[in-house]
């Protein structure tokens, strides 16, 4: 991780990320590599991301990126969108996991039909192994 060398973006990431490298060695004894999933994988370490607002995401040394990964696809409409936010919020207070069905899982599977007329029947599972 901290080879010698004489390129001065290298240099100047370590410079700025000295909190990631931190960070970085401790993963290494809990990890392989000290990632959690293999498109984390950077050399000579990732960013140790501390929080995130729309499209920017801010690492532990206070550096500003712009996210281009947004949860590989899943956050689309970016990181705290106020209306994804409140709706979160809603169903935080009305329950997280009620282990029944409801009324929303039926709504739910009716939005997917309607946008996949071919889905004559709708089952949510835990993988795609489970599927």
């Amino acid at each position: 991780m901290n080879r010698p060398t004489n390129s001065p973006i290298l240099n100047e990431y370590r410079e700025r990320t000295p909190g990631s490298a931190a960070l970085h060695l401790e993963a290494q004894q809990s990890f392989p590599s000290g990632i959690t999933h293999d498109s984390r994988f950077t050399r000579p370490y990732g960013i140790f991301v501390e929080r995130a607002d729309r499209s920017r995401k801010w690492d532990v040394d206070g550096n500003e990126y712009v996210d281009y990964f947004m949860g590989h696809g899943a956050l689309i409409l970016g990181h705290g969108h106020p209306d994804v936010t409140q709706a979160a919020e809603a169903q935080l207070r009305a329950g997280t996991h009620l282990g029944a069905s409801h009324a929303k899982e039926v709504t739910w599977a009716g939005l997917i039909q309607s946008l996949m007329p071919s889905a004559m029947r709708v089952r949510f599972t835990a993988s795609g192994t489970e599927a």
